[in-house]
């Protein structure tokens, strides 16, 4: 996918890597009419009563960010009181 930018030059497309990325890990798989396996499955891990480590999840999205041609560089766990955060480092496009 690229994104197209209106600049005092015209249009032109670019490929930016951090902003599929977060459209990648925030669509749900099959929500996109044009894209329907774009995304990720939030209903598998979070919409059932199914326990799903971190751990499964963190490659899942790895691989579903390499799927779609974006490099991870490396994941960074913080595990919070109620909470877990995921940083994701990906490689610049």
């Amino acid at each position: 996918m690229m994104d197209l930018i209106l600049s005092e030059n015209g249009i032109s497309a670019k490929d930016t890597s951090i902003f599929k990325a977060k459209n990648i890990l925030e669509t749900q798989i099959g929500s996109l009419q044009y894209a329907p396996d774009f995304g990720i499955d939030y209903n598998l891990f979070f919409g059932s009563d199914l326990q799903i480590q971190i751990e499964t999840y963190q490659a899942y999205a790895i691989s579903k960010l390499s799927e779609n041609g974006i490099n991870p560089l490396d994941l960074i766990q913080e595990d919070g009181k109620f909470d877990t955060l995921l940083n994701i480092n990906i490689e610049k496009s």
